[in-house]
């Protein structure tokens, strides 16, 4: 008579097992720690973008859209400019043969093409204000959240 063969687990076999429930373990871990969380939508930011100003006034969107793609070349280029300037501040910061002038110089580059690129913005949204009606800028400033006290205190302290 021969006895069936015993199967023996095998070594990899059990320490599989024994980091998966490991990692079962450190999930749940996990979610008791942060909660249960459902999916929340979040609300669009109300802020005087013109893609935000389309949002707010549908009507008025192909006026807005128009008014975007007349800045849209220039605020491309300036977006350029200023990604191009950054490098151009990494380079100098990790150069080897690192001066402080040289940086100080590329700062001031970034400085300047960002404000460049603002100054295009605030362009794009001062003509998408004034393309529409005072109803609808009225509706605009009732809907367009406010800075609060804690901001303006932020901003005094120089944070």
């Amino acid at each position: 008579m021969s006895e069936a063969p015993t199967r023996r687990p095998s070594a990899v076999l059990i320490v599989s097992l024994c980091l998966n429930l490991a990692l079962v373990g450190l999930i749940a871990i996990a979610l008791t720690r942060s909660g249960p969380r459902g999916f929340e939508p979040h609300e669009p930011k109300g802020g005087l973008s013109a893609q935000a100003l389309i949002r707010m006034v549908p009507a008025e969107e192909s006026k807005i859209r128009a008014i975007m793609e007349a800045h849209h070349a220039r605020i491309h280029e300036l977006r350029g400019d200023a990604m191009r300037a950054r490098a151009e501040s990494f380079r100098v910061l990790s150069s080897p043969e690192f001066r402080e002038e040289d940086f100080s110089k590329t700062l001031a580059a970034v400085e300047t093409a960002d404000s460049a690129l603002q100054a295009e913005i605030m362009k794009l949204t001062a003509e998408s204000i004034a393309a529409l009606t005072p109803a609808e800028r009225q509706m605009i400033a009732a809907k367009v959240k406010r800075p609060d006290k804690s901001w303006f205190k932020r901003f005094r302290r120089g944070h």
